[in-house]
């Protein structure tokens, strides 16, 4: 799905139009948090989620959170949904699993710690109780109300920040700013906060532990790009925010080309990006990269990176709190 531009104008015809939708939409999430009677997990449930769609770092945000746990001796396990996967209620094996079978970002996850892929939340705690996991690292799922969060994370972008404000389809929020704040424990702003997060939060008293950080790619692929022309191509949620930091390092974009998120890419768009590039070094990001075919991985460039907190002890010292 294509982000459309009047999300970003707090004024808007449009947005105002769709507003009464919208707010039939926050209603019927309100509706589902209220009614539903949640799972207990047997552990921790820590949830890494958000108020708006699109691609504010949930992924990255949690295999740091997950590297933070091992530094102090936990085993933490990820629990997916596995978008569109074909498969459910399975622990992902990266030698028998493909994207299509348990969707890309279960792929990231399963190579930093065992992962389970199940859109019944509650379903797949069930499974992770029965293979031993000890700690629960949900990705994505704020909203969803079948299993019992010990902690929640909201991850906000600091450049989009929370848009216009308005519900889907006026703006990009899943339900209300505040009243999803209302069930966050922490914060995670991701770069710098150029829509005002932390201004926004403090006019309206919420009083929440507020964690920074940043998504830092890696030096050595980027290198590999140095004096080279490059046609860059991604498949996020906000697919900007990488070709804005490919500029921002430097290297010489030539192109872009834009796909929807979680997109499966085919021989074909490989042969079109081949020809449409006119040469240029074709790059891309490592959630895109484990859904190419294999026989173009010589010809394709992947930007691996992490997400860094500014502050990993503050992290600790709330997570230490419910283990």
């Amino acid at each position: 799905m294509k982000t459309p531009k009047f999300w970003d104008k707090k004024e808007s015809k449009l947005s105002k139009i769709l507003s009464l939708i919208g707010a039939i939409y926050a209603w019927t999430v309100a509706h589902r948090l209220a009614k539903h009677k949640p799972y207990q997990a047997k552990m921790p449930v820590i949830c890494v989620g958000n108020i708006s769609v699109g691609g504010t770092g949930k992924t990255p945000v949690c295999l740091a959170l997950a590297a933070l746990l091992r530094k102090h001796e936990q085993s933490p396990w990820f629990l997916n949904h596995g978008y569109h996967a074909a498969q459910q209620s399975v622990v992902v094996d990266l030698k028998a699993h493909s994207a299509l079978d348990v969707g890309d970002e279960a792929l990231l996850l399963a190579e930093r710690a065992p992962t389970i892929v199940d859109s019944a939340r509650a379903r797949g705690a069930q499974l992770a109780e029965k293979k031993g996991a000890s700690l629960l690292i949900m990705d994505d799922g704020f909203q969803n109300p079948s299993l019992v969060k010990t902690f929640s994370f909201v991850v906000v972008d600091g450049t989009k920040g929370f848009a216009n404000e308005q519900v889907l389809p006026a703006g990009p929020l899943r339900e209300p700013v505040l009243k999803g704040l209302k069930r966050a424990d922490a914060l995670i702003l991701v770069g710098q906060d150029h829509w005002g997060v932390k201004e926004y939060l403090q006019k309206n008293q919420i009083d929440l532990p507020i964690l920074t950080g940043h998504f830092e790619p890696n030096k050595e692929d980027l290198e590999r790009l140095k004096g080279k022309k490059v046609c860059a191509f991604a498949g996020l949620g906000n697919p900007q925010k990488f070709f804005n930091m490919l500029v921002e390092n430097d290297i010489q974009v030539e192109q872009t080309q834009s796909f929807p998120d979680h997109y499966i890419y085919t021989r074909f768009d490989l042969e079109d990006l081949r020809k449409k590039s006119f040469g240029n070094q074709l790059v891309t990001t490592s959630k895109d990269w484990v859904k190419i075919p294999p026989e173009f991985h010589e010809s394709i460039i992947q930007i691996r990176g992490s997400f860094e907190f500014d502050n990993e002890q503050t992290v600790w010292n709330l997570l230490k709190e419910i283990i």
